[in-house]
Parts: C-alpha cells; structure tokens; sequence
C-alpha cells in the first residue's frame, strides 16, 4: 500500500495484496472497524481523501458515509485492483505531493503509510502533506512502538524487517509531528492496546 518500497509497484502487487495479504475476511475487516469508528466518533462533513488508497480496502467504509470519495495510489497495480470497489474518482499521485488544492478535503485518510517510512522527517513530510489538503480532520495508522511485538524487536526476541521493511514510532513522536503540522491528536484506535502494533490516531485542525 505504500510507496515508500517498490515492491507494491510490480504487475500484480495489487492481486497479492487483495487475495493474500488480506484475503481472510477477519484480517480484511480489522483496519475498516477502527476507521469506521473513528469517524463514527468524530463525523463526516464533507469530502474524503484515502491516500494512499492500496486496493481498496476501504472504499465501502468511507462510501457509507455518503459523502464524495477521493482514492488516490502511486501504484497502477493497485488502483486497477481497487477500481471495482472504489465509489468515487480514483487517481494515480504520490502521497510526498499530492495533487489537490489547501485543505480541499473534510477528512483525510491514510492507512498503512507511515511504518513503511524509517525516518522522523520522513514522517513529519508525509504528515504535513496529509494535513495540507485537510480543512478539518487526519486519520491515519502508523506502527506503535509501545506494542509488545516492537517491544520484542528492541529486546532482541524478534528481527526487524531491514532497510526495506517496516517500523515502529511511539504515539509521542506522532503527536509532536501532527502539531507542527497544524493539528492535535484527539483519539486512537486499536484492536488491542499493547498487543496489536497497527494503531489508527484521528487528529483536528487547530491552526
């Protein structure tokens, strides 16, 4: 789903991650329950953008919202996958610069991006483009460092993924980020707290 690996680029990355990657319906559904919460929580008002938007995972989610649907993806892999399900425009661009006007859209969604970025810049560039085109709410999933499976990783019990695969941050670090940035974490979700790495955060704009 991210562009920071070439690997989601290749002719058929997007069947993979459709049918393999997320191919049962209990790993299908877990990241569409923690954004539909969120938003359940926090509302809809306007437009929505899902960068980058994989292959489509959560086009019914947003759809259901019934507000307009941005999908957007560097991967020409992925956006053919995700087509079918997608219920609003679909567009191939790049999450470093993205292709729309200041605060174009209500919400923002971007859904496993920034653990495949290793670098706090690299985070804090994605963040504060994400923000840019957001007039009103960021909602986006990154790796918590406080999750035991990271735990594990700085004890030694288990190997990272390399140069190439992906990291943790803690929920501090992305907090800091979304202030410069312009908005404030107001709440999280995940499916179990210290047990599950994927953690969503849904952040406000306050300037």
């Amino acid at each position: 789903m991210s562009e920071a690996t070439d690997k989601w680029s290749a002719p058929q990355s997007g069947e993979h991650y459709a049918s393999a990657r997320f191919g049962s319906a209990r790993a299908a559904g877990r990241d569409p329950r923690s954004v539909r919460r969120l938003l359940e929580r926090h509302g809809v008002r306007g437009p929505l953008l899902d960068a980058p938007c994989g292959a489509g995972r959560l086009a019914s989610t947003l759809a259901s919202f019934g507000q307009r649907v941005v999908s957007l993806d560097l991967s020409a892999s992925m956006l053919d996958r995700a087509r079918a399900l997608l219920p609003g425009a679909a567009l191939q661009g790049s999450v470093h610069a993205l292709p729309f006007r200041d605060r174009a859209f209500d919400v923002v969604v971007s859904c496993r991006f920034l653990h495949h970025l290793h670098e706090c810049e690299a985070r804090a560039a994605a963040l504060r483009e994400l923000a840019r085109v957001s007039d009103r709410l960021l909602l986006a999933s990154f790796w918590d460092a406080a999750s035991w499976p990271a735990l594990r990783v700085r004890l030694g019990l288990r190997s990272d993924e390399g140069p190439r695969g992906r990291t943790a941050c803690a929920r501090e670090e992305i907090a800091q980020l979304t202030e410069l940035a312009g908005f404030r974490v107001l709440d999280h979700a995940t499916g179990l707290r210290f047990v599950s790495q994927q953690t969503f955060f849904v952040a406000e704009r306050v300037r």
